[in-house]
């Protein structure tokens, strides 16, 4: 069929915008997360035993009543957070129950940054920050830089966003101040609060989003243009990372753990007040490009986590990524020898195919070159991880509708445990719960075995 190529672009556009506006009604419609937990499955999130939690729930008026479905007594995200507020009240250790920064601990600012696209970046920034709030009941700021929106759809149709965000969503462009608002100015650098409004609420309680559409392009044009008009009080590498620190130094961690009960019950609108006033850590997913409004997020990061597949190309793709990245840093520190911290940073392995034996091999032959920048845990492969994206949900939110969808399921969030148990054991010392240790064993023997 003939047509220009502007008619094809047009009708295209015409078209996806119909679609889009059906997404739209569809989360409008229904609720985020519909689904809920169990208590063996919540004590497993709060890292006690079935037999604890039990008796904990039998023991305090204020335990909430959850929902009977079947023989089983159920329970949603809020009240898993309600339960935690009442155990850390009258825990030896609080953070146990909620781990949460102290004022004078550092804000973690983590990158999932890849150039490639299809290396499960965005799912593996996504289900990190929700396994954070379920095992942790953590406070995470997450920020989208990729203009293609992925790890928002995770998170919209919450509180403050119940749909997609349109052209007049603030996005980390706008965050970072890339944008003129005053004519003697040539970028914006908002105060605290200003930015603090730029992370919008969710459905998981504690867990906000700087949400992307395509205006996060944007970016790029606009350091560009910086770097035109000359700003030689603001390096062009730093817009993120002085928005972040004056954001953070207007919201502290102020609450205490064990300040969320009053009289045996939970205070709940402290509680609210607490989970909105500081965050413990901020994920940054990564446009699948090297270019300086990426440099930005690097600049801002603490730690750099590279989701990476292991095929031969994607390997060569990745060799140019970090080379590139790294001439940037030492033109940078050339200059400016800018401190990142001290954290960690990792290469993460992606949808490895177990019968594949170059997959394994690559895997082994990194591990071997470069063991303390590789995670020796990975995600396998998986086809149950298209049923949950079908509905525009992570593996954790999704509740499957046959026995056969469950099993396969419940086994990538095994794996998906696993992997993020790895992160924290790195990020986070002494907070690891055993699940990568489990899975190595699990799966380095069946290797051996197999051998």
């Amino acid at each position: 069929m003939g047509g220009s190529i502007e008619q094809f672009l047009q009708e295209l556009e015409r078209g996806l915008g119909r679609t889009m506006v059906s997404v739209n009604k569809e989360l409008t419609m229904r609720e985020r997360i519909k689904r809920s937990w169990s208590m063996r499955q919540c004590a497993r999130f709060l890292n006690i035993s079935h037999q604890h939690l039990t008796k904990f729930a039998k023991d305090n008026e204020d335990f909430p009543a959850g929902k009977h479905v079947g023989r089983e007594r159920v329970f949603t995200l809020t009240e898993l957070m309600h339960i935690r507020a009442l155990m850390a009240a009258s825990a030896k250790r609080p953070e146990h129950f909620l781990a949460w920064r102290k004022p004078d601990d550092p804000l973690p600012v983590i990158s999932f940054a890849s150039q490639k696209g299809g290396t499960a970046k965005s799912l593996s920034a996504a289900h990190f920050a929700q396994y954070l709030s379920l095992h942790y009941g953590m406070r995470v700021g997450v920020m989208d830089a990729d203009p293609q929106s992925t790890i928002t759809l995770y998170f919209v149709g919450g509180e403050e966003m119940p749909t997609l965000p349109d052209d007049e969503t603030p996005t980390m462009v706008d965050f970072a101040g890339l944008f003129q608002t005053d004519e003697s100015i040539p970028y914006t650098d908002y105060d605290a609060e200003t930015l603090d409004g730029f992370f919008k609420k969710t459905s998981w309680p504690g867990v906000r989003l700087v949400p992307a559409h395509g205006e996060t392009s944007e970016g790029e044009i606009q350091i560009a243009r910086l770097l035109r008009a000359g700003t030689p009080e603001k390096r062009f590498y730093r817009f993120l990372r002085d928005s972040i620190d004056r954001w953070k130094e207007g919201h502290p961690p102020v609450t205490r753990p064990n300040e969320l009960v009053s009289n045996g019950r939970v205070d709940q609108a402290k509680l609210e007040s607490a989970l909105n006033e500081t965050l413990d850590c901020i994920i940054i997913d990564y446009q699948p490009a090297l270019t300086l409004f990426q440099l930005n997020n690097v600049m801002a990061s603490t730690s750099l986590i590279i989701p990476q597949t292991m095929k031969g190309f994607d390997i060569a793709t990745l060799s140019t990524f970090v080379t590139g990245l790294l001439t940037m840093l030492r033109h940078i520190f050339a200059t400016d020898r800018i401190d990142m911290g001290g954290a960690a940073h990792m290469l993460l392995p992606t949808i490895v195919q177990r019968t594949n034996e170059q997959d394994l091999t690559q895997v082994g032959n990194l591990l071997e070159n470069c063991p303390d920048e590789v995670l020796p845990v990975f995600y396998l492969r998986s086809d149950a991880i298209s049923n949950a994206s079908d509905v525009y949900q992570s593996v954790y939110e999704y509740d499957p509708d046959t026995p056969g969808k469950r099993k396969g399921i419940n086994r990538f969030i095994e794996n998906a445990d696993a992997v993020n148990d790895a992160i924290v054991s790195r990020l986070w010392p002494g907070l690891e719960r055993g699940y990568a240790e489990d899975w190595m064993q699990n799966f380095y023997n069946f290797e051996e075995e197999a051998e």
